[in-house]
């Protein structure tokens, strides 16, 4: 079964939740794969699949690309669970840090993350030949 929650295009997520392919779609539509696709991707106009979409999808034609989808695709962005704050220290540049934050955060892990970098930055010293060491 295909995972949906990371698909943030409204058309593809429709297509995938209701189990077609994009050759499916495209013969329902009576056009080619390689037409729907750039209909997915946005390269083209789909205006006049519009009412076909809808029905195929079972929703209004003005909610093929916007309403319901894209709250749900909101929701699921905004409640996604996983976050990342990785940090690795320079081993021969004391208080150079490479920080990675992905994901969302509160105020209070943002706040929370960073006095735990400020911190760890004053723990840990590096001596001439690049060795960490805790100092405190």
């Amino acid at each position: 079964m295909h995972s949906f929650k990371n698909i943030t295009n409204p058309l593809e997520r429709r297509r995938i939740q209701f189990g077609y392919s994009q050759q499916e779609i495209s013969k329902l539509l009576g056009i080619t794969q390689s037409q729907y696709s750039r209909i997915e991707k946005g390269d083209s106009d789909p205006n006049k699949h519009l009412k076909k979409l809808s029905q195929i999808f079972g929703c209004e034609p003005n909610e093929v690309f916007q309403g319901e989808i894209l709250r749900e695709i909101d929701n699921d962005f905004l409640n996604d669970p996983t976050n990342n704050f990785q940090r690795i220290y320079h081993e021969r540049k004391p208080g150079y840090v490479n920080l990675k934050i992905d994901g969302w955060f509160t105020r209070k892990q943002i706040m929370y993350n960073y006095e735990m970098l400020i911190n760890e930055l004053d723990e840990w010293k590096v001596n001439e030949d690049g060795i960490r060491w805790k100092y405190k």
